[in-house]
């Protein structure tokens, strides 16, 4: 029996079949990529140029290291830059060094590669790390192993990082486009996979249909995982990026789409398992071989199948900061609605057949798999979220895990402290004397209990 809800396996290549929306869209990315390269190279050659001595050789190093540090985001170009002027004049000290000290021999060079390895390690270059005994051959091998050639490959390395940096802060790169789609893909999939699966319900029973229900759905959970570089990209590109102030932290906002996308997987995988589990009791299954109850599930899981496309365009329609998808949020709303009636309607079912004594703990599983198809779609889970998201403005936003524990723990200290040193002001100021008590009979002090006074009150 064809199995029009299923979508291409691996290429050759290893890679599943990819939409062509997302074709389309790495496309554009590719050739808007090649270009600010072309320009950043050549921008950064002309600048090395002009400013440089007219006697020195042609400032290639210039153009090199702005295609080295140009990155699809201006967090990453900016740790590129830092990075690369680093290498660069860490192995071009070590090569001045070297020549004004040993010369150039073969066991000079070695001992100038192992220097700079170890320079590069110490520096915590990580993957720069082994441009820092390439810049210092690179001096060898130009011949400007003296103070003026050195610096002069320094301003290159700096000029060149300038422009990479400049032209990523100009003409920044925001790719939550990528993400977007492969969301949205993932969403098309799990819908055609769900409305697949309702017509086949719908239809003659066929024999190993629950089974290839099953291992569609174990396909697809195994192709979830493959979204995780572009949310990545999405979360890095948003970062410090001017072009992105209009926008939430999307790849965290679209992050929050594939989790729930995820747990639906999960509870889908746990109803095709339930499925394949009746089937394999032949002709003695309890609901694949009842009409009546195909039809009513395939009804449920029709209504989920719509829900999980609302699901889908909702999340596409709430990046930007001051969006109010009051449109998607009803439609997703409305669709929700129907699953749960229809939810009702097969609940009552698998109950009556409880009721005539037909108990059999599949129709618990599938009805809890129902359930939590439909609950992870609710409005009020993604409206909680989006809040979530719009209250974090800050700059901690922008930090790393440990800085952010850092500056709250900070902040509540601060807290802390001003809270006490209030309450000292208050207990310092009480009464005539405050704090420092009054000297009762006998010169003693004052604390203000009662029983201080020979121990009456």
């Amino acid at each position: 029996m064809p199995r029009p809800f299923l979508r291409p396996g691996p290429d050759r290549g290893g890679r599943t079949g990819r939409s062509p929306l997302q074709v389309a869209t790495e496309v554009q990315s590719t050739v808007y990529r090649i270009a600010r390269l072309t320009l950043t190279a050549v921008l950064a050659f002309v600048l090395a140029d002009a400013v440089l001595p007219p006697d020195t050789p042609e400032p290639l190093l210039s153009p090199l290291t702005a295609l080295l540090v140009v990155q699809f985001s201006v967090v990453g170009t900016i740790k590129a830059s830092i990075l690369r002027v680093l290498a660069v004049t860490s192995g071009v000290l070590v090569a001045v060094m070297a020549a004004s000290t040993i010369g150039f021999s073969w066991w000079a060079l070695g001992i100038t590669i192992c220097a700079a390895l170890a320079i590069g390690h110490v520096l915590r270059l990580g993957e720069h790390v082994l441009e820092v005994p390439i810049s210092a051959m690179l001096i060898f091998a130009l011949g400007t192993a003296s103070g003026a050639g050195a610096a002069e490959r320094v301003l290159e390395t700096l000029i060149g990082a300038g422009t990479g940096l400049a032209a990523t802060l100009l003409v920044p790169s925001v790719r939550v486009r990528p993400a977007e789609d492969a969301v949205q893909d993932v969403a098309e999939k799990l819908r055609a996979l769900i409305e697949g699966i309702a017509d086949g319900l719908r239809g003659d029973r066929t024999p190993g249909e629950a089974a290839r229900w099953q291992e569609e759905a174990e396909r697809l959970a195994r192709e979830l995982s493959r979204t995780d570089q572009d949310l990545g990209a999405a979360e890095e590109s948003v970062k410090l990026n001017p072009r992105a102030r209009r926008l939430v932290d999307a790849g965290v906002a679209l992050r929050n789409a594939m989790e729930t996308m995820e747990h639906s997987m999960l509870s889908l995988r746990g109803l095709t398992r339930s499925l394949a589990d009746d089937e394999g009791f032949g002709d003695r299954g309890r609901l694949l071989t009842d009409p009546a109850l195909r039809g009513r599930l395939a009804d449920a899981l029709s209504g989920i199948a719509a829900s999980i496309a609302a699901y889908g365009r909702l999340a596409r329609s709430d990046l930007a900061r001051d969006a109010r998808p009051f449109l998607a949020e009803n439609d997703l709303e409305v669709r929700v609605d129907v699953a749960r009636e229809r939810r009702a309607r097969l609940r009552r079912d698998l109950h009556g057949r409880a009721a005539a004594g037909d108990l059999w703990p599949l129709y618990g599983e599938v009805s809890m798999d129902i359930d939590r198809l439909i609950e992870n779609l609710r409005v009020e889970h993604r409206a909680r979220a989006r809040e979530h998201w719009r209250r974090h403005r800050g700059a901690t936003r922008h930090l790393p895990a440990r800085p952010v524990q850092a500056v709250q723990q900070a902040g509540q200290q601060l807290r802390r402290a001003a809270g006490s040193a209030a309450q000292a002001a208050e207990r310092f100021t009480r009464g005539p004397r405050g704090a420092r008590g009054r000297r009762g009979p006998a010169g003693r002090r004052d604390t203000g209990d009662p029983r201080d006074h020979d121990g009456r009150p």
